[in-house]
């Protein structure tokens, strides 16, 4: 079935296109697709930065939309239902798209504002605090407080053992969004921030320390101060070669963990759980979504792309729109 998608047409420049949509086999639901997130990853494939192959390419894999059509041995979705992916395909950013039923969760039937929905990320973010495995006390240390540092910070704070949680995030207003979580929060490149690093370090180091920094900077910060046998967390997806002190960490006995979906091959096992959280307040990604754009509307649509880029005018998370 051909649909109107959005594609990269070269460097930071967009398209639409048609694209041909596959019908979906046994177990997979076709969905019209009223949103879809607009993730970091897509704002370095508007780049080129980790293509899938040759200009020009689809891209998205946070929609939210309606049911449309379904295999023979989905069970728990049927069409008009209204449903978000948190595990699908890089091939969404368009008007219809095909997915695994595992990866979908139902919404409730009132859903107007689909920007709002859009969950997929807050699903590696569950993944990442499985993996965590956070003790009833531990210090943790959070390194950047964007997107998905924020939802990360939600949880912690909310729902996990941690005693002490410690954020270091360099910008302002990111700092100020994040007051009222019941964390320590701290610009770490004032004077009071290399203070508090240099406390947590003569300390031996925190328990726990997750690196959102996306940044050689923020990994080497959240590394630094993660005590011996202690856990340090990549979230940030590093675009290129990061160095780190093997000695150190092979004699401190780090362990060293990756939220990526691939480090779970029970993935999928996620969606439903990270929808309860979602349901019960713990995580709200839909407060952070602070940029929307039509998808065919290319002026507001590459700005956007842009802001995804710069992360200027306050932005912190974009979505693409496929209603009106």
């Amino acid at each position: 079935m051909l649909a109107k998608g959005v594609f990269v047409e070269d460097y930071m420049k967009l398209s639409i296109r048609e694209y041909d949509v596959p019908e979906p086999t046994a177990t997979q639901v076709m969905i019209k697709t009223m949103a879809c997130g607009l993730c970091c990853w897509d704002s370095w494939l508007y780049r080129g930065v980790n293509a899938p192959g040759p200009m020009p390419y689809i891209i998205g894999h946070e929609g939210v939309g309606v049911v449309e059509k379904v295999g023979n041995l989905v069970t728990s979705l049927k069409p008009g239902d209204k449903v978000a992916c948190l595990s699908g395909n890089n091939e969404m950013m368009c008007e219809y798209a095909t997915v695994e039923e595992a990866g979908l969760v139902k919404l409730p039937d009132d859903v107007t504002e689909w920007e709002k929905v859009v969950y997929e990320p807050t699903c590696c973010v569950a993944n990442l605090l499985n993996i965590a495995d956070i003790h009833m006390g531990d210090h943790v240390v959070l390194v950047g407080a964007g997107y998905m540092g924020t939802l990360t910070l939600q949880a912690l704070t909310r729902a996990s053992q941690a005693g002490r949680v410690t954020v270091f995030e360099i910008r302002e207003d990111r700092r100020k969004m994040i007051e009222g979580y019941g964390a320590e929060v701290y610009d770490p490149e004032s004077e009071e921030g290399k203070k508090v690093i240099a406390e947590i370090k003569a300390a031996g180091g925190a328990d726990v320390c997750i690196d959102f920094g996306a940044s050689d900077s923020g990994f080497h910060l959240a590394d630094s101060m993660t005590k011996q046998a202690g856990k340090l967390i990549i979230g940030s997806f590093h675009r290129s070669d990061v160095t780190f002190n093997g000695t150190k960490w092979h004699l401190g006995g780090l362990y060293v963990y990756n939220l990526a979906p691939m480090s779970n091959p029970h993935f999928k096992e996620m969606c439903p759980r990270t929808y309860s959280m979602i349901k019960a307040g713990v995580f709200e990604p839909g407060k952070l979504v602070t940029h929307t754009a039509y998808f065919e509307d290319m002026e507001a649509m590459e700005h956007m792309f842009q802001r995804a880029c710069d992360k200027e005018d306050n932005y912190m998370k974009g979505a693409i729109l496929f209603y009106r």
